[in-house]
């Protein structure tokens, strides 16, 4: 009997010792854990990164405040955008883009069926800034020199049922052309 006591008792010890470790990573109480601190040099993995690193200020296509792009804004002669092309039934091109202030709030999205192609945000807003920070047109454009070259500048095809376009320039004039074939 003395025999089994002792081993009992020298394994409830071995036992007991073991779960009274100062290392962190054998203990599972949260306040205990070892924590890195936020000020350290973590590589950007996916569950590291947070949203403000992401990239993309937008929701739903509408970015407020984004500094980077309300200089880029200044380049631009307009403050709306809007194209559609439509090429059949179920082909189309719709482009937008809104600014809602010289602050960088903006609105912007591209659509485009014919390339299966869906941007919102700030990914619509460059590429759409692309193609047009150095387009010279005004509230008196030639109707058929702008067709064309919207749809040079977009590399869009010119055999379209319906040509829409929709800007409105910074002195707030207007231009607005629609063709359909």
């Amino acid at each position: 009997m003395n025999k089994w006591f002792i081993s009992v008792l020298a394994s409830s010890l071995l036992l007991g010792l073991a779960a009274c470790s100062d290392d962190p990573s054998v203990d599972s109480h949260p306040k205990e854990q070892v924590v890195p601190d936020d000020n350290q040099d973590r590589e950007k993995t996916p569950d590291t990164i947070q949203k403000e690193d992401s990239g993309n200020k937008s929701h739903e296509g509408q970015v407020h405040n984004d500094q980077d792009v309300a200089e880029m804004m200044q380049d631009l002669n307009f403050t709306e955008f809007e194209l559609e092309v439509k090429y059949g039934p179920n082909e189309e091109i719709d482009y937008e883009y809104k600014q809602k202030s010289d602050d960088g709030d903006y609105e912007a999205e591209m659509k485009d069926t014919v390339k299966n192609v869906i941007y919102k945000g700030t990914e619509a807003f460059t590429a759409l800034y692309t193609q047009l920070k150095d387009i010279e047109l005004d509230a008196n454009a030639d109707n058929e020199a702008t067709i064309k070259g919207i749809l040079d500048r977009f590399d869009l095809d010119s055999d379209y049922s319906k040509f829409d376009l929709d800007m409105t320039f910074k002195d707030d004039s207007k231009l607005d052309i629609e063709d359909r074939k």
